[in-house]
């Protein structure tokens, strides 16, 4: 947690500087060194952060005009310990908000875009430098534009324009002169984040998290577009190895995500992090992600009532000799090595000094590093693998050092394809996962579902059931079984529903129904357990495991479950 903060804003691209609020009632802004741990207020109260340089002398945030009434966007910098407005159009109604909002920086500090008012309150989007001032970029399509994100260099721009039907993803260039990414500005979207050097454009596109390149002319979907079906994927930053984080989001609710890697799947956050040995506080959503750094180690983000947070991403070398990280164990490695001699800097053998057993292994490594490897989908079932030996399999690579049973490789959305979990009986747990099971919340009811179930919805509306995932088993001697999502963990599956069947895909009839069984639960995660006797020995039957729905906060994710029978 970023001691007295509540939100996490920006970071530098290297993950030393971080900007946001402190907690408290009179909007201060905060300066994080992560690598000394000072923690600086920035002068000034009813202030809010956006962005910082990447050397932290310089902070882009929102103050009370100086000139008079409203707020205007500001600049801090260091060697001052002062704020410049950067100016509005004279003249803006004080109904528009405030005259003019700053939203990114480049590299230096040089460059800041966003928002200013123009013709009353319509919309524009703007570069601010030293030289020029607050400059207007081309007004683009119906008005109400916004400049949202700068590259590096201060050359490439984008955001959003008034399109057809509402914002469209736009961008600009140095000189001002834009375009909508559809000529038509039709697309419904805008972009929210860019690569550092500007070649690659990440935002939401028809409510799919997606990807653009040169300039736009090149649209890929991210993963599944987002984490839950049905909901907005929103992706925010992308780190140079291709790393995107982003989140969902279905009214006020959010939920965290990453995309490790570039062919992975997008992976909840929480899920992701404690996969890697986290230990995130009890109870802790991670619900709002801003910012990655270059190489992908850290990420910034808040949770809504929690506070802000960093996350370091640390990993074992996969080439330890790789003593100057040019890929490979070499001469210059050696050269390292013997000149740590009799120091801890050199030391691969762990025993705290740099001598003989170390240059041994070292030259037991010579040569090309070897690939990272990660956890590969070939099918229902998952493999440690390189990302090449993947591909090359036909797989879905789940990213480097993403260990396997993080996410679900069987895909049983389907009651054609329904697991038979029959041997898990009195047995071994079953891993399950319905992230991306279909319908997702609020887009349509399961028709696989008969009629009426799940029976036991909480609130008498059983088609608001989703991310449904089918299972089968052949029913043991004495005819009685019990379903148990009980030591599942709620990260980020909370509110399930099981319901029971017999007959046949497509000829279904509810047998039995269970939402909230787990009532010895500590905490309310609203789990379910299912008790049904009765049942034919020897004949083959199905359940469903799915969120019960119908409020925001049914929401589906991986999922472990028991079935036993006395």
């Amino acid at each position: 947690m970023i001691p007295g903060a509540q939100s996490a804003v920006d970071m530098s691209p290297d993950g030393r500087f971080v900007v946001g609020g402190l907690s408290g009632q009179v909007a201060q802004i905060y300066l994080w060194d992560r690598v000394s741990g000072t923690m600086t207020t920035l002068p000034g109260t009813d202030r809010y952060a956006s962005a910082v340089s990447n050397d932290g002398a310089v902070v882009l945030g929102l103050i009370p005009n100086p000139e008079g009434n409203g707020s205007v966007a500001a600049i801090w910098r260091a060697a001052t310990n002062q704020w410049t407005s950067l100016g509005y159009t004279v003249g803006t109604p004080e109904g528009c908000g405030s005259l003019s909002s700053g939203y990114e920086l480049n590299a230096d500090g040089s460059v800041a875009v966003g928002l200013k008012w123009i013709n009353g309150c319509n919309g524009a989007g703007f570069r601010w430098t030293e030289a020029g001032g607050l400059e207007t970029l081309e007004h683009l399509v119906n008005g109400n534009n916004r400049a949202s994100v700068v590259s590096d260099d201060g050359s490439v721009i984008a955001g959003f324009a008034q399109g057809s039907f509402s914002r469209t993803p736009a961008v600009w260039g140095a000189t001002g002169v834009g375009y909508t990414i559809d000529p038509n500005a039709d697309a419904v979207g805008e972009v929210h984040g860019l690569s550092d050097n500007g070649a690659i454009l990440i935002g939401t596109l028809d409510g799919k998290a997606t990807m653009w390149t040169q300039g736009g002319a090149n649209a890929y979907q991210i993963g599944a577009g987002s984490l839950i079906p049905g909901w907005e994927g929103i992706p925010k930053d992308i780190a140079n190895d291709g790393t995107i984080i982003g989140l969902d989001v279905l009214g006020t609710t959010r939920r965290a995500w990453i995309r490790p890697g570039t062919t992975s799947p997008i992976i909840d956050l929480k899920t992701y992090i404690t996969s890697l040995g986290a230990v995130v506080p009890a109870g802790m959503n991670l619900e709002q992600v801003e910012a990655v750094s270059a190489d992908g180690r850290f990420i910034i983000g808040n949770g809504l009532f929690s506070g802000a947070w960093l996350v370091e991403i640390t990993t074992p070398s996969n080439c330890p000799t790789d003593l100057d990280s040019d890929g490979a164990t070499g001469a210059a490695d050696l050269a390292v090595l013997l000149g740590a001699w009799g120091a801890a800097e050199g030391d691969l053998d762990g025993d705290g000094t740099t001598g003989a057993s170390d240059l041994a292994v070292l030259l037991g490594g010579w040569g090309p590093c070897p690939a990272p490897t990660g956890g590969c989908c070939l099918g229902s079932s998952c493999d440690t693998v390189t990302e090449a030996e993947c591909i090359a399999s036909g797989g879905t690579y789940l990213g480097d050092n993403t260990p396997c049973g993080l996410v679900s490789c069987a895909n049983n959305d389907l009651c054609a394809d329904a697991i038979d979990v029959t041997a898990n009986i009195d047995g071994a747990p079953v891993l399950g996962d319905n992230s991306f099971a279909t319908p997702g919340a609020y887009t349509g009811t399961d028709p696989e579902l008969p009629a009426g179930s799940p029976s036991c919805h909480w609130s008498g509306n059983p088609a608001a059931a989703h991310s449904t995932v089918w299972y089968r088993f052949t029913a043991p001697d004495l005819g009685m079984v019990t379903i148990s999502l009980c030591e599942s963990v709620p990260a980020p599956l909370f509110d399930t529903s099981i319901a029971m069947f017999t007959g046949t895909c497509g000829n279904l009839v509810e047998i039995g129904c269970d939402e909230d069984g787990c009532t010895d639960l500590a905490e309310p995660p609203f789990f379910s357990r299912l008790f049904v006797k009765g049942l034919v020995p020897g004949q083959e039957y199905y359940f469903c495991i799915m969120n019960s729905g119908d409020w925001l906060g049914s929401i589906p994710g991986p999922f472990e479950f028991t079935i036993t029978s006395p």
